[in-house]
């Protein structure tokens, strides 16, 4: 599948991840090549080299647990085949999360992804998430 246009790795995340936090899953997959894909979570998984399965486990991680999930960018590093974005995340616990049973609570963490791109497709990322940060937002009283 070749890209609708040319486009540097910022851009080719930005829309992917707008397609993601939108729920159109089939939109972001668009943007992806899966023959190429390689992916880990740090904390959440190992390393994945199936789209589809990267799905199933950022639906469980990312879509389930959580309703009204904002991703605010607050450092971008782009360069010829990666970008890598620190970023905060605001959502409310709607449901089980790493064991935790929903909340209701409003928690607010940081992330870094670095995301690969390779001809205007993102070939992987690699992710890691202060699940220590959102364990304590969770569980303490």
């Amino acid at each position: 599948m070749t890209p609708l246009t040319k486009s540097g790795p910022l851009e080719t995340y930005r829309a992917w991840n707008a397609c993601l936090l939108a729920g159109d899953l089939k939109g972001a997959a668009r943007f992806i090549d899966a023959d190429k894909w390689r992916e880990k979570c740090l904390g959440l998984t190992d390393w994945l080299t199936d789209f589809e399965t990267a799905l199933t486990h950022y639906e469980k991680n990312m879509v389930r647990p959580w309703t009204g999930l904002e991703m605010h960018e607050e450092e971008v590093v782009e360069g010829r085949d990666a970008v890598t974005i620190r970023f905060r995340v605001e959502a409310t616990h709607a449901g089980e999360f790493m064991g935790v049973a929903a909340t209701g609570r409003k928690v607010s963490f940081h992330a870094i992804r670095i995301v690969h791109v390779t001809d205007s497709r993102v070939t992987g990322q690699w992710a890691q998430l202060d699940l220590w940060g959102i364990h304590q937002q969770l569980t303490t009283p």
